[in-house]
């Protein structure tokens, strides 16, 4: 049994609310939903879709999924881009909250938001109550690797840990770009091939990737000059300046659990294993590591997180902000 099957109860609930902070896997547990509860049928009579984009009318959805299923056991409504209605006060809500209460057996009811909701509205409490919910939850920072090696299994391949390690590095937290980069690479490599190191740097913009990595250990090295003239580089070229402080947390993270291993006696290599660090970057670990004392590393985070809130919410241009915060990681 898969974990979908698994959470969706085998798609046999006539009730679901999909969402979460990972919309891939949002995306992917909706079409499996379709696979399931279709299963062949034909989708022209058995299949109404209702988008957030457009105005969802609560009596429209209740009504089709009233409708019976033609010349197949069930039918499904499917209502994606739902985190507005969701979030809808009680008053307007009347037609689906009566349904949710008494739901058609033969009809599969789904709405899939692109975030985490809140589990204040009425629909959503709802939901929670009589239907099947799931939240998907994007893997850490430290996790992602092992995805990435997950997402090549389920292709039929392999690929090693220093190449998912790098991928994640070039490519940072984004699952779709992360997933994309997989299937170009099962594609790239031919046959049952094991997916390397080297088939990433052949299909990733290696230069880029290269000059983050530079630019996360001049910032680590506290080498303002170098970490500031790689930022300008990099954003010249497009790279978000978010982009760039997620992967710049992501170092000092890792050095935090780098520092807390040794302090507690485990080697570089057990350390840097700890920290979820790739064979390749073992060596610059290793390096900065012992630089830090733990408040270093506490106060560096909590100016990352500060920097974090400026960039989604200050009228500042954001290369200004993510300057201004090198120029606090690299002070002594």
């Amino acid at each position: 049994m898969s974990d979908l099957d698994k959470a969706l109860k085998g798609g046999s609930a006539q009730l679901y609310l999909l969402h979460g902070d990972a919309a891939l896997l949002t995306r992917e547990a909706g079409e499996w939903l379709r696979q399931r509860v279709l299963d062949g049928a034909i989708e022209d009579f058995n299949l109404d879709r209702f988008d957030g984009g457009d105005r969802l009318d609560a009596e429209a959805i209740a009504q089709a999924a009233r409708t019976l299923p033609m010349m197949a056991a069930r039918r499904m409504v499917w209502v994606r881009n739902a985190e507005g209605l969701l979030n809808q006060a009680k008053g307007n809500l009347g037609p689906l909250l009566k349904y949710v209460a008494a739901p058609d057996a033969t009809t599969c009811l789904v709405f899939q938001a692109n975030e985490k909701v809140k589990r204040t509205g009425a629909l959503v409490k709802a939901l929670e109550k009589d239907g099947c919910v799931l939240e998907s939850r994007a893997p850490r920072d430290r996790e992602l690797p092992r995805w990435v090696e997950e997402r090549a299994r389920l292709r039929g391949r392999r690929i090693e840990s220093a190449a998912a390690a790098l991928l994640v590095d070039a490519i940072g937290a984004d699952l779709a770009s992360l997933d994309g980069a997989v299937e170009r690479l099962t594609l790239y490599v031919e046959g049952k091939g094991t997916i390397q190191a080297a088939h990433v740097e052949e299909t990733v913009p290696h230069t880029r990737a290269r000059t983050v990595w530079e630019l996360t250990d001049a910032v680590a090295d506290r080498e303002p000059a170098k970490a500031l003239g790689l930022a300008h580089l990099l954003l010249s070229q497009g790279e978000q300046p978010l982009r760039l402080l997620g992967v710049v947390n992501r170092q000092f993270r890792q050095l935090l659990i780098g520092h807390g291993a040794r302090a507690a006696g485990a080697s570089l290599q057990d350390a840097a294993t700890q920290a979820g660090v790739p064979p390749f970057r073992v060596t610059a670990f290793a390096r900065q590591v012992d630089r830090y004392q733990s408040r270093d590393l506490l106060v560096a985070l909590d100016r990352l997180a500060r920097a974090d809130q400026d960039l989604k919410g200050s009228k500042l241009p954001g290369a200004l902000i993510f300057e201004a915060l090198l120029l606090d990681l690299c002070a002594a």
